[in-house]
């Protein structure tokens, strides 16, 4: 049962919708949560948050969901409200989509390979088609979605509307991203680097859930992190935070896209290990064959994980020294080698980073493997979604 917010004047009414808004923003935006992590989330007292909780609950507004334990370990979440909102990742050589209802729940998903020449027009026709199939799928109309998150593989600008480097995909620079969804679907559309949101998904529903400060690595095609310091994403001056995968490795190595020579995705990103892998491995081989491979006992294999899992490693723990964080979590396509990727980085984390930092430092494999873009796409477009 839906109801109205009271948003009027200074009185202590108008100050409760104001606690109450806040409340259902933080589980908008990081899905069920414990009432001592709604207090976290919001900076209210605990007693304020169990105050607004029970008229919330007894409203209709949110639920009791599963107890993990403890006098506050029942996680909250919100009723699911009318309408859907759906997440895009849209990568360098594929697409994703998943369509959510306003409790965080995927009702359904999509998702296609993409020719290495895919222009805009080409993009949107290939989500059009998407979102015919997802809303089909969970028996809802195109009008019942109220707005969409766009995960893309470049830096985005703090207005969060444009790309800011063209090297990756270069037929979307300088497009008002927004303003050309608007157009074209209909829908209010909110864009961000896939790494930033790759952080939020595995913070939402993943390997960093409950976390404050989180790096998170996504390894596929380019390299880029997305860095969430103190519960919110760290964009930079400009919105290019991340960019580890320019780091310089080897200054007298392969020169990389960037202009520089020996970047750390020049010898650490997909593209590389397949270059790499071609005295072993036949033409057309994928990164999944290699993997697949490597957990089949293939030396050559195994090696090439080994090698790039210390690459990742030096750049990691010159980044774990500068943050700080307290999880780091490994994404994209390497995601699914698990510990023969894992373990490779830990060791040269814990050998090249200060001991202060990687004490009590966690790293993880993402657990939403190479969903968590997308997923933090849907967070993107729920958190700019109104539940009531």
């Amino acid at each position: 049962m839906a109801r109205k917010l009271d948003v009027q004047g200074g009185s202590q009414k108008a100050l409760r919708s104001q606690n109450e808004r806040r409340v259902l923003d933080a589980l908008a935006s990081g899905g069920d949560l414990t009432q001592a992590q709604i207090s976290r989330e919001t900076a209210l007292a605990a007693s304020t948050v169990s105050n607004i909780v029970n008229a919330l609950v007894k409203d209709g507004v949110v639920e009791r969901k599963q107890n993990l334990g403890g006098p506050h370990g029942q996680l909250i979440g919100i009723v699911p409200a009318p309408g859907t909102v759906v997440g895009i990742d849209l990568g360098k050589r594929h697409l994703r989509v998943c369509l959510s209802n306003l409790a965080h729940e995927i009702i359904a998903e999509a998702g296609t390979d993409l020719p290495s020449d895919h222009g805009v027009q080409d993009d949107l026709n290939t989500i059009d088609k998407a979102l015919d199939k997802v809303t089909k799928e969970a028996g809802i109309e195109r009008s019942d979605i109220r707005s969409i998150g766009l995960a893309i593989p470049a830096p985005i600008d703090l207005n969060q509307r444009r790309i800011t480097s063209s090297q990756v995909m270069p037929t979307w620079s300088g497009i008002d991203i927004p303003e050309l969804f608007q157009e074209h679907f209909g829908i209010d559309t909110f864009v961000d680097n896939d790494a930033n949101l790759g952080a939020i998904g595995e913070r939402v529903w993943g390997a960093a859930h409950g976390f404050d400060d989180i790096t998170y690595i996504k390894v596929a095609d380019g390299i880029g992190a997305g860095i969430i310091l103190g519960g919110q994403i760290y964009r930079g001056a400009d919105g290019s935070a991340g960019e580890i995968g320019h780091i310089t490795i080897d200054e007298r190595g392969d020169m990389c896209r960037c202009g520089n020579r020996g970047c750390l995705e020049t010898v650490a990103s997909v593209p590389s290990i397949l270059t790499l892998a071609k005295p072993i491995f036949p033409e057309g081989s994928t990164i999944t064959d290699i993997i697949d491979s490597a957990k089949q006992g293939n030396t050559g294999a195994m090696r090439l994980l080994e090698d790039t899992g210390r690459q990742l490693g030096i750049a990691l723990a010159n980044m774990v020294n500068t943050l700080n964080p307290r999880i780091v979590v490994l994404g994209g396509s390497l995601s699914t080698a698990g510990d023969l990727i894992i373990e490779p980085v830990r060791r040269i984390l814990k050998r090249n980073a200060v001991h202060g930092v990687v004490r009590n430092l966690e790293f993880k494999g993402a657990e939403l493997g190479e969903k968590s873009s997308v997923l933090g796409a849907v967070s993107l477009a729920l958190t700019h979604t109104p539940q009531i």
